[in-house]
């Protein structure tokens, strides 16, 4: 069985998200970006696809957290002859790309193992690996030369080129003066004061300098100096270097058994490189430590063409991750009864978001399945423009609109050009063109094929997206955030992308892909649209076609009542003309269409219970076909999506089921695992998160379940 979801934890640098499990692999890891292919995908195969393991000899797991507001990762192991610490983190990124694992011998003796295989490509490239002396000096341009080698792969008379005229890269000012111990304005490590001087809330003051934050962050984490033997393992434009006590090769045949490496040979030129046909290959090595001893490795990623980058310090690394991201909490406004989840929540949110482009990636991982051994398998590692809109929603309420303003502008420059070319979802950089492939050479998720990697979904018709991104915008402009000529006219766009699709079926919020229809739910956020431009222009004084925008509103309110309620049943349906329910139509009230307590919700709220809700109060999207092909398209069922149980908690709260609210809220948020997470699904059968992992989606859910429950509670007083 593979490993379940709630024993892995999340890293965070920024940039990218692996996954170590509660035994000490990381099973998964994208260098450097989340959507760069894999290069330990132990996750969707096997230990051959690629992991770095680190363990206790003998021992077992007795406790694991985060450091408290951060993504530094403590486990303690037990073993009959002493306890060690491992602590896991990645410095928050520019360039660079570094995973450090320490490791500290809190009690006795320990010997600790590491099991090293660096597969790039998704699991599918063995690459050249080979000892490197590292020279004992540095010349100031953050790049770990090796002594020179007439046999070298890697590099071969290049250099990097600086991202500034001064020769840093990154930001263009240093956080420290070492000649006078002073630091400069927008200092990225000192205290986030409540209000700055001009009574500017401390989030905002956090965000003024964000990006520069993150790069200093990163500068301090690096040595000066690098010196001692690297292990390079390169293939194609990747390079992986390992820092620290020296592992050693071994390769395994057929049987799982151990074949001779020569030692001695197995780096030098020519040897260490071969490809083996049969054999696995890897790096090990086994450590004793007394108490009060502590090793340190460090995996840095490069570009194999220009010079390896220096290694993070694994003493400065640390501290300058911790201030980050407890500065960045220290920011976030949690009170009530779910505060630390939330604030979690908040974190994961701000963790699953690029720092340097705005991108919100929908979760870090790929083809985790909603059907365990089924097909339902998605790459999740790109920016949904409706999970995007959704987190502004979140991050306005707390104060936070300046770090929503980062995904504003992603979204300027994403969606930019004619109307009738809007996406659903888009790279993390803002690209397009996320073509959908398969990974035949891997088994899969507890064998749940095919394995994905790209997302079809991009070129189908959402119609309820153009009212998601209104909504956010509203929530931005309600906020106090002022509109430019950009950001106006892509909400004008938005609003003509609208009156293009009027009669236009779609695929519906959960990317169905059966035959498209007129998802009720996606109409009612077209409506949406045109009634938050209407808003805008009233509230707010914006231009706008007044008389079109209100003919369009007023059309599809009328449509909606007439097709997509029916009279007979005296609900709200899934698709204009059906009878079946789907748990999106809960967002109805969220949109100013319908109140929340209005009778035609109810009833349709009573339908939603009774077709959809499973064991524990968990709410399934809709009703699939049971061992058949359902209407969207795929074979197998999925399990309750968390997200909709979230909604349901948040619909009680607001229509007056205050006690139902809360009871459900418990529940769900008792799913979560031990370091608070949450994926897309959870399997009630095998009570087992299931899904892409850490999911958006849900830890949104959770943060405005929350929020209603509080708001409902403060009314009843």
């Amino acid at each position: 069985m593979s490993t379940p979801l709630e024993d892995y934890a999340l890293l965070a640098d920024l940039h990218t998200g692996p996954l170590v499990s509660r035994e000490g692999s990381i099973d998964w890891l994208c260098f450097p970006r989340f959507d760069s292919p894999a290069v330990f995908c132990a996750l969707l195969g096997d230990e051959d696809n690629g992991r770095w393991k680190l363990s206790a000899v003998d021992g077992e797991v007795v406790s694991r957290r985060y450091v408290p507001e951060t993504f530094i990762l403590e486990t303690e192991w037990q073993t009959p002859t002493g306890r060690v610490l491992v602590t896991d983190f990645l410095p928050p990124s520019d360039d660079h790309a570094d995973l450090v694992r320490r490791v500290k011998c809190l009690e006795g003796t320990v010997e600790v193992e590491h099991d090293l295989r660096i597969r790039f490509d998704y699991g599918r490239i063995t690459p050249w690996v080979r000892r490197v002396d590292l020279d004992s000096h540095s010349n100031g341009d953050d790049c770990a030369h090796m002594q020179d080698s007439p046999s070298e792969p890697h590099p071969v008379g290049t250099s990097h080129a600086p991202h500034a005229a001064d020769g840093t890269r990154g930001a263009t000012s240093s956080a420290h003066d070492p000649e006078t111990g002073t630091r400069d304005a927008g200092d990225a490590t000192g205290d986030t004061p409540a209000e700055d001087a001009a009574g500017e809330p401390r989030a905002a003051h956090w965000y003024r300098h964000f990006r520069e934050r993150v790069h200093r962050a990163a500068r301090e984490a690096r040595s000066g100096e690098t010196d001692g033997k690297g292990l390079l393992a390169v293939a194609g434009p990747d390079a992986l270097l390992l820092t620290g006590p020296q592992l050693q090769p071994y390769q395994l045949g057929r049987d799982g058994e151990d074949v001779a490496v020569d030692h001695d040979a197995a780096h030098g030129p020519g040897a260490d490189i071969r490809v083996l046909e049969g054999l696995r290959r890897g790096h090990r090595g086994t450590f004793r430590m007394q108490a009060g001893e502590q090793l340190d490795w460090v995996l840095t990623w490069s570009e194999s063409y220009r010079e390896l980058l220096v290694p993070a310090d694994p003493d400065r690394a640390q501290q300058a991750t911790h201030t980050f991201w407890t500065d960045w909490a220290s920011a976030v406004d949690c009170d009530g009864e779910y505060h630390e989840i939330i604030k979690r929540s908040l974190l994961v949110l701000r963790a699953l978001t690029h720092s340097e482009t705005g991108g919100i990636v929908a979760a870090p991982t790929a083809a985790l399945p909603e059907d365990f051994g089924g097909e339902r398998n998605w790459d999740y590692r790109h920016t949904w423009l409706r999970d995007a809109a959704l987190t502004i929603g979140a991050l306005v309420k707390r104060g936070h609109q300046h770090g929503a303003l980062l995904w504003r502008d992603w979204l300027l420059r994403a969606v930019a050009g004619n109307p009738d070319q809007l996406k659903i979802l888009y790279g993390v950089d803002g690209r397009r063109n996320i073509t959908e492939s398969e990974l035949d050479h891997l088994s899969g998720y507890e064998g749940s094929r095919p394995v994905r990697i790209g997302n079809g979904a991009e070129d189908q018709y959402q119609a309820d997206v153009a009212g998601e991104v209104m909504m956010a915008l509203a929530t931005l402009r309600d906020a106090g955030q002022e509109e430019n000529d950009y950001s106006w006219g892509l909400q004008c766009n938005l609003m003509s992308f609208c009156e293009l699709h009027m009669d236009t079926p779609d695929n519906g919020i959960w990317e169905m892909r059966g035959e498209p229809q007129f998802f009720t739910h996606g109409r009612v956020m077209m409506w949406t649209a045109f009634n938050e431009g209407l808003r805008a222009v009233r509230e707010h004084g914006l231009a706008g076609d007044v008389e079109r925008w209100t003919r369009l509103r007023d059309r599809l309110h009328t449509e909606i009542w007439e097709k997509g309620y029916n009279q007979e049943l005296g609900i709200f349906t899934q698709t204009y003309g059906g009878t079946e329910v789907d748990a999106s139509l809960l967002q109805l009230p969220h949109t100013g269409f319908i109140a929340p307590d209005h009778p035609a919700m109810l009833r349709t709220v009573e339908r939603i219970e009774r077709d959809l809700q499973v064991e524990h109060g968990q709410l399934r999207r809709y009703r699939t076909a049971a061992g058949g092909q359902s209407a969207d398209g795929l074979s197998g069922e999925e399990a309750p999506f968390v997200i909709c149980t979230f909604w349901l908690v948040e619909q009680y709260a607001r229509c007056g089921r205050v006690q139902d609210a809360a009871q459900l809220m418990r529940t769900t948020v008792g799913f979560a695992s031990d370091l608070g997470l949450l994926s897309e699904e959870y399997d009630v059968a095998r009570g087992r998160l299931a899904g892409n992992f850490p999911q958006a989606f849900s830890h949104l859910g959770l943060i405005r379940a929350a929020d209603a429950l509080e708001e409902a509670r403060r009314g009843d007083r």
